[in-house]
């Protein structure tokens, strides 16, 4: 497989991949090869609309099926071409997940992390304040847009997909950077019942 990547990153076509056991047989990923080892592969998307949107990590241990070229491979470069959106290289390194997750993290502010075997149906968004061979400390920021008042740690090899600088990160970033001190989570404090009941009796 990691030969037929490099033919596609080469003569820079879209390939399709499918996770059958992750993702089911009915869903794929459309994208650009920009990296490839003999563990990830690092594709430049292309989503539905068909722009470049961000970037994706997957595990060649997962890959079920891949496709070179995708099915609509010329239509999708032409559509782009119009578009003058090129393909560009973030230049990370796949060669160590700990740094590749901080080097994403310093580089683009968010990071999208997928632990499909452990939580198939939801995904954690943040930045990495620690990451070793074993685990991954991350401070969590969450569909409001505040960071979370406290950070949480992983186990590294948990992670099945990694995405980062796509759209949504970027409204993410956009919108909690506009805070400005209601950037984190807002704390609700609530009477106790004592309060409560000496509020009644008056």
């Amino acid at each position: 497989m990691l030969i037929e990547l490099e033919k596609a990153r080469t003569r820079n076509n879209v390939v399709r991949i499918f996770r059958e056991e992750l993702d089911g047989p009915d869903n794929w990923t459309d994208g650009f090869v920009v990296d490839a080892n003999e563990e990830m592969v690092l594709l430049q998307l292309v989503d539905e609309s068909v722009r470049l949107n961000g970037y994706q990590i997957l595990f060649l241990e997962d890959i079920s099926d891949f496709v070179h070229p995708a099915p609509f491979n010329d239509f999708q470069k032409k559509v782009l071409e119009l578009r003058e959106e090129e393909v560009v290289d973030p230049e990370v390194d796949l060669d160590d997940l700990a740094v590749l997750l901080t080097d994403i993290s310093e580089e683009f502010g968010l990071v999208t992390l997928h632990r499909e075997e452990v939580e198939p149906d939801s995904c954690e968004i943040g930045r990495i304040i620690r990451a070793d061979a074993v685990t991954y400390e991350l401070e969590e920021i969450g569909s409001d847009a505040r960071w979370f008042d406290e950070t949480f740690d992983y186990d590294l090899y948990d992670i099945t997909r990694i995405e980062f600088g796509g759209s949504y990160e970027e409204a993410l970033l956009l919108a909690n950077d506009d805070m400005g001190e209601e950037a984190y989570e807002l704390s609700e404090d609530y009477p106790d019942d004592d309060m409560l009941v000496d509020e009644e009796d008056k």
